[in-house]
């Protein structure tokens, strides 16, 4: 029942995600109050690569989420680095 009530919602979110959320990333890396180097620029890096990992686009995958793990790389061992690094193994294979 739950999900017959959401199943409007669920649609919309998943036909309008992936035109979106590089929309609100985008917003996000052009922030002049956040650091080129920070923790919001990085995670904003990673939900582009992840996008275009579901996507196939596997170029620009790489490449966001290489920008990801060098800002990142800074803070040492961290959960979200470990999700990154298994995102880019994943797309080496």
């Amino acid at each position: 029942m739950v999900l017959l009530k959401n199943i409007p919602v669920l649609l919309e979110v998943t036909l309008t995600a992936s035109r979106k959320i590089p929309e609100l990333t985008s917003a996000v890396l052009k922030n002049p109050r956040l650091h080129s180097s920070g923790h919001h620029v990085a995670r904003a890096q990673m939900i582009l690569g992840l996008l275009y990992k579901v996507k196939k686009k596997h170029a620009l995958a790489v490449e966001h989420l290489t920008e990801a793990k060098r800002i990142l790389s800074q803070f040492g061992q961290t959960p979200i680095l470990a999700r990154i690094d298994a995102a880019l193994a994943e797309l080496r294979q």
